[in-house]
């Protein structure tokens, strides 16, 4: 995306059509990167040096996460088996 960004500052004359063809993408797609920009540069800047690919998650989520997870292990180790919807239950709960 930051490539993508750069290329059109370097190049105002490239229209989305064109753009889109050259970076084998949908219409959707390069107007969505041309909204969003500002934030992808911003993102890039403060976390050019990481490889970082997601946003961080926030401290709940995080523990949210690591508690269900412990929940699917427990589960499993008992030979239960668990869907993606009993998964999303219990994440609820």
């Amino acid at each position: 995306k930051i490539e993508f960004i750069n290329d059109i500052k370097d190049d105002n004359s490239l229209s989305q059509r064109k753009l889109a063809a050259k970076y084998n993408i949908s219409l959707g797609s390069v107007s969505n990167v041309l909204k969003r920009k500002t934030e992808y540069l911003n993102d890039y800047e403060t976390n050019h040096n990481q490889n970082v690919k997601r946003k961080l998650m926030d401290v709940n989520a995080q523990k949210l996460n690591e508690e269900v997870c412990e929940w699917f292990v427990q589960q499993r180790s008992k030979n239960i088996p668990i869907s993606g919807p009993i998964l999303q239950e219990k994440a609820r709960e």
